[in-house]
């Protein structure tokens, strides 16, 4: 009996929804093959790591510590997205520890952006100054 695996044909790393169009059903062996074509012909490592790790050639804890630790690269996340992590977080307590973490980087964040506000207002006055646009 063959174990069947939802693939996204459009994956979503790439744009592709969870539209039923946009999915089809394929063994463990033809999921990690399509991630292997998609790998060679695109080289995202998100598609690498699930090439690997449904081959069976990284352990699945590599694979899944791997994705985890790989950035976003600046890719906007779309509204399903932003909905399932929001929903993934609500009712998680965080610790004061946690809370303060984040609240520090708020505030580095905001440090940032004034200065480079500020850096952007200067440069702004010289060019008017020496009569630039």
């Amino acid at each position: 009996m063959s174990i069947y695996h939802k693939h996204h044909i459009v994956p979503r790393h790439m744009g592709g929804t969870d539209d039923p169009s946009n999915l089809v059903e394929l063994t463990i062996e033809e999921h990690a093959e399509a991630h292997r074509k998609l790998f060679e012909q695109y080289g995202h490592w998100q598609d690498e790591l699930a090439w690997k790790g449904l081959a069976g050639i990284i352990p699945h804890a590599e694979s899944v510590r791997e994705s985890q630790s790989k950035p976003n690269k600046g890719r906007p996340l779309s509204e399903e997205h932003k909905k399932k992590l929001s929903d993934s977080h609500k009712g998680v307590k965080l610790s004061e520890h946690h809370r303060r973490k984040i609240s520090d980087a708020a505030k580095n964040k905001s440090e940032e952006h004034r200065r480079k506000i500020s850096e952007s207002l200067k440069l702004r006055a010289k060019l008017l100054k020496s009569g630039s646009p």
